[in-house]
C-alpha cells in the first residue's frame, strides 16, 4: 500500500503514528530493544495508559513534561503519550551537566521529569514528580535478558538516585495505573490538538549564553518525517521493515528521521541506546534493518563490519550530522555496487531550527564531492544570501544558507530577541530560517557546504559549541586564556585546548596540570565537549580585531594531521 498522509493524518504526532498502526496492524512489530519485539497493538496500548496515568497525575494541554532519556522505550512511549495530551515534550540530553537540566527544567516550568540511572542524581532537590525508568526495563524475559539486565544493573550501581524531590514513581507503576485507569474506563481529553501547536523543545547551543529552546511544531516534524518517507522511499515503504534508531531522540534529525518516519509508516524501529560497532551491526543484521541512518563517525567505525556482508537489500544509507567526506561515500558505494543493491549511500544537511533534515543527495549521482549535502527535500525552498543582510545572492556565489519551508520552528522558547535573529523577513514577504552556515549552490541544485558560521564542532555526530567550553574552563583560577578547537581524532573529531595559563611556561609539569584540567573539564560539561587534549602556549594567535584566531589553529591541526597521515 502507497503512503498517503491526509492533513489530519499530519495535526498530531500522535494522529501521525495512529496512521503507521492502521497501516501496520496489531501484529507487526514497532519497535525491538536487545532482541525484544514490541508489537503495534502492545505499542499503541502502551502509549493510552502512560497517557491515561499522566493525566491522573495532573498533567493537562499545554503543560511541559521532560524527557530526560537515551533511546530506550520508555522515552519513544513517553513522546506519543505526552502528545496525545497535547503537553509539550522537552526533549533534553540524558547526559547533560547540571546546569543544563536546570535551566531546561526552569525555562519550561516542568513538574514532571522522566529519567535514567546515570542521571536521575542531578533531579535532587527540585519540586518535581520524577518518573524512574530503568534502561534495562525492556530487555527480553530470555536467559540472555536475564543476563544483560544483572550486567546492567551491577553497572548502574554507582549512579546517585535522587534525593529530595515532591515524589518518585516508577514507570513500571506508572503504566500499571495507567492499564488499570483504561480498562476501567478512563476517558482521555478531548483530542484537539491542533497542527501549529508546539510538539516539541529540542535545545542548540549558541555562541554566548544559556541553550535555545528550539520550538518544533506538530505539523514541521509530521511534514518533515513524512516528506523524508517519500522522498527516500517513494511512498512505498514496507511494513516491519527495520529501521536503525541510534540517533539521539533528543535530537530533531533523530526523532523526526529515526523514530517517527518509521513508525508512522508502519515500520519496526531499533533502538540503541548506546553505539557499540561490534554491537550495532549484531542488531543491523539480527533485526534485518534496511534503513541506515547515522553520522559519518558511525558509518567510519561500522566500515570494517560490513565489507563481507551481504548488503543488496539495503534501501538507504544516509549520513548526516556533520561533512561527509568523499572518500568514505566512495568506499561504501563499492560495498554496495559489489552486493548489487539498488542504492547509493547519501548525505544530507538539516538542523535542529528546521526539524534536522533539509536537503538530501539524490540516488543518482556521478561523484559526491566533500561537502556536498544534495538539494532541498520536496516542500523545502532555499536561497543564499549576503550574511548578516536579507540581500540574495547570484547562484554560485558563496553565502549564508536560508531555508523556507513547513518544518522550520516557530522559534526560540521564551526568547524573542534571538528569533528575530534567525527568522527574517524577505523581500519576498516570507520569512525565512537563517541558518548561519556558508554554502555555494551548483549549477546542478545541490548545496555546498562551506563553514558553520556559528563555529558548531561536531563529535561523534553530537553538538559542541567551542565558546561554551571556554566559557567554563575561563573560570578555573590556573588560566588566563582559552581557545577549544576541533582536532582530527581516530575516524572522528574531538576537542583539543590550546592554553595560557597565570604561570610561566616550564615552571610546571604539562602532562600533570593537562590531567588536571582535562579533571575538571569532565565536571563542568557533557562527555562530548571534554578535550583530549590540552597544548599549554605563551601566548594565543590574534586576529587583526583583537579577537583569538581560532580558525589559524584549527587549521593548524588539520595540517599537522595531513602530514602525519602522509608519513604513514
Amino acid at each position: 500500500m502507497t503512503l498517503h498522509y491526509s492533513e489530519e493524518n499530519k495535526r498530531s504526532l500522535y494522529e501521525a503514528l495512529q496512521y503507521g498502526f492502521n497501516r501496520a496492524g496489531n501484529t507487526s512489530p514497532a519497535a525491538a530493544y536487545y532482541g525484544r519485539h514490541i508489537s503495534f497493538i502492545e505499542f499503541m496500548e502502551e502509549v493510552h495508559a502512560i497517557s491515561a496515568a499522566l493525566v491522573k497525575h495532573g498533567v493537562k494541554k499545554g503543560d511541559y513534561i521532560t524527557i530526560f532519556l537515551p533511546n530506550i522505550p520508555q522515552g519513544v512511549l513517553a513522546l506519543y503519550a505526552v502528545n496525545r495530551i497535547g503537553a509539550i515534550c522537552n526533549m533534553v540530553h540524558p547526559l547533560s551537566p547540571q546546569e543544563d537540566i536546570d535551566y531546561a527544567i526552569k525555562l519550561t516550568g516542568s513538574r514532571i521529569v522522566l529519567a535514567c540511572e546515570v542521571n536521575e542524581g542531578f533531579l535532587s532537590g527540585k519540586n518535581i514528580e520524577v518518573i524512574r525508568c530503568r534502561t534495562s526495563g525492556y530487555f527480553p524475559s530470555t536467559p540472555k535478558g536475564f543476563v544483560l539486565d544483572k550486567g546492567f544493573r551491577f553497572a548502574m550501581r554507582k549512579y546517585p538516585k535522587a534525593q529530595n524531590v515532591a515524589k518518585i514513581t516508577l514507570w513500571t507503576d506508572l503504566l500499571a495505573e495507567g492499564k488499570k485507569l483504561v480498562n476501567e474506563g478512563f476517558q482521555l481529553p478531548a483530542d484537539d490538538v491542533k497542527p501549529d501547536d508546539p510538539a516539541v523543545i529540542m535545545y542548540t547551543g549558541g555562541t554566548t549564553g544559556d541553550p535555545k529552546g528550539v520550538m518544533l511544531s506538530n505539523y514541521a516534524v509530521n511534514s518533515m518525517s513524512i516528506q523524508l518517507l517519500i522522498d527516500i522511499g517513494e511512498g512505498k515503504t514496507d511494513v516491519g521493515d527495520g529501521f536503525l534508531a541510534i540517533l539521539p531522540i533528543f535530537h530533531a534529525f533523530g526523532l523526526a528521521v529515526s523514530v517517527h518516519a518509521p513508525l508512522i509508516s508502519g515500520m519496526k524501529i531499533v533502538l540503541i541506546p548506546r553505539f557499540d560497532p561490534k554491537g550495532c551491526a549484531q542488531q543491523i543484521f539480527s533485526e534485518d534493518i534496511l534503513f541506515l541512518p547515522g553520522v559519518p563517525a558511525l558509518f567510519e567505525r561500522m566500515y570494517p563490519y560490513f565489507e563481507n556482508k551481504d548488503l543488496s537489500r539495503m534501501k538507504l544509507m544516509v549520513s548526516g550530522g556533520d561533512r561527509v567526506s568523499e572518500e568514505l561515500a566512495n568506499k561504501y558505494n563499492v560495498l554496495l555496487k559489489k552486493s548489487k543493491a539498488d542504492i547509493l549511500f547519501r548525505t544530507g544537511y538539516g538542523l535542529t531550527e528546521a526539524c534536522g533534515a533539509c536537503s538530501l543527495v539524490a540516488n543518482k549521482y556521478e561523484k559526491l564531492p566533500t561537502g556536498c549535502v544534495g538539494a532541498p527535500v520536496t516542500g523545502t525552498r532555499v536561497c543564499v544570501v549576503k550574511p548578516g543582510t536579507t540581500e540574495v545572492v547570484p547562484d554560485g556565489v558563496e553565502g549564508e544558507l536560508c531555508f523556507l519551508g513547513p518544518s522550520v520552528m516557530k522559534g526560540y522558547y521564551k526568547n524573542e530577541e534571538a528569533t528575530k535573529d534567525v527568522l527574517r523577513l524577505h523581500d519576498d514577504g516570507n520569512v525565512w530560517l537563517h541558518t548561519g552556515d556558508l554554502v555555494v549552490i551548483r549549477k546542478d541544485g545541490n548545496i555546498c557546504f562551506r563553514s558553520r558560521h556559528k563555529r558548531l564542532v561536531k563529535v561523534n555526530g553530537y553538538n559542541v559549541y567551542p565558546t561554551l567550553i571556554e566559557e567554563a574552563m575561563q573560570n578555573h583560577p590556573d588560566i588566563k586564556q582559552v581557545c577549544a578547537v576541533a582536532t582530527p581524532w581516530k575516524l572522528d573529531r574531538k576537542i583539543k585546548l590550546f592554553v595560557v595559563l597565570e604561570k610561566p611556561l616550564g615552571s610546571f609539569d604539562d602532562a600533570e596540570e593537562e590531567k588536571l584540567l582535562i579533571e575538571y573539564a569532565k565536571e563542568q560539561m557533557n562527555r562530548w565537549s571534554v578535550p583530549v587534549k590540552v597544548e599549554f602556549v605563551a601566548d594565543l594567535p590574534m586576529t587583526k580585531f583583537n579577537k583569538i584566531d581560532y580558525r589559524l589553529l584549527e587549521k593548524q591541526e588539520l595540517s599537522k594531521a595531513n602530514e602525519k597521515k602522509q608519513a604513514e
